[in-house]
């Protein structure tokens, strides 16, 4: 699992350039993504109040970008630039975004099976699991603690393959 936003590159160029610019509009990068193979870039923002962003929000970044996209030379000729929020289950891939998701329900794919070996008291409705929804109740530098089916998984970063953010929907109306 990739823990760092925009390591290298033209990434790494994005990465500053959006930043710049957020910090002008009093927004905050919630993660960067450049798909060189179709040059797409996915800037992904929102109001540090807030925790989201509203369509004004990724026009006011679209817009500043611009004459970025049409003035430097670094930057691909047929860049698709997509701006949005990081949305209602947004990806964690950093440190920040699991200190940012505390207390709130996750789900992740981990890397190998749950097992006994690894895990000793592990209930069997996690055992041979690899997707795990539960509450995130506690980050660090190297890994996290979630509590799933009333077992505390302590998980390193390593062995977490992906993770997102699983509010519990309301569907009473």
């Amino acid at each position: 699992m990739v823990l760092k936003l925009a390591s290298t590159g033209v990434e790494k160029k994005f990465y500053e350039l959006c930043s710049k610019l957020c910090s002008e509009l009093n927004l905050e990068i919630y993660d960067l993504d450049y798909l060189k193979g179709s040059h797409t870039l996915r800037v992904f923002i929102m109001d540090p109040t807030t925790k989201t962003a509203l369509i004004e929000d990724c026009s006011k970044l679209d817009r500043a970008l611009t004459p970025f996209i049409e003035e430097e030379e670094w930057m691909p000729s047929e860049l698709t630039l997509e701006v949005s929020s990081p949305g209602m289950f947004r990806h964690l891939s950093t440190v920040e975004h699991f200190k940012m998701s505390l207390d709130q329900d996750i789900q992740f794919t981990v890397k190998a099976r749950l097992v006994s070996e690894n895990f000793p008291g592990i209930p069997k409705s996690l055992q041979g699991e690899r997707k795990v929804t539960g509450k995130l109740t506690s980050v660090s530098e190297d890994g996290i603690c979630v509590v799933a089916d009333d077992y505390e998984l302590k998980i390193k970063y390593d062995d977490i393959k992906k993770a997102n953010l699983e509010p519990a929907l309301d569907l009473e109306e």
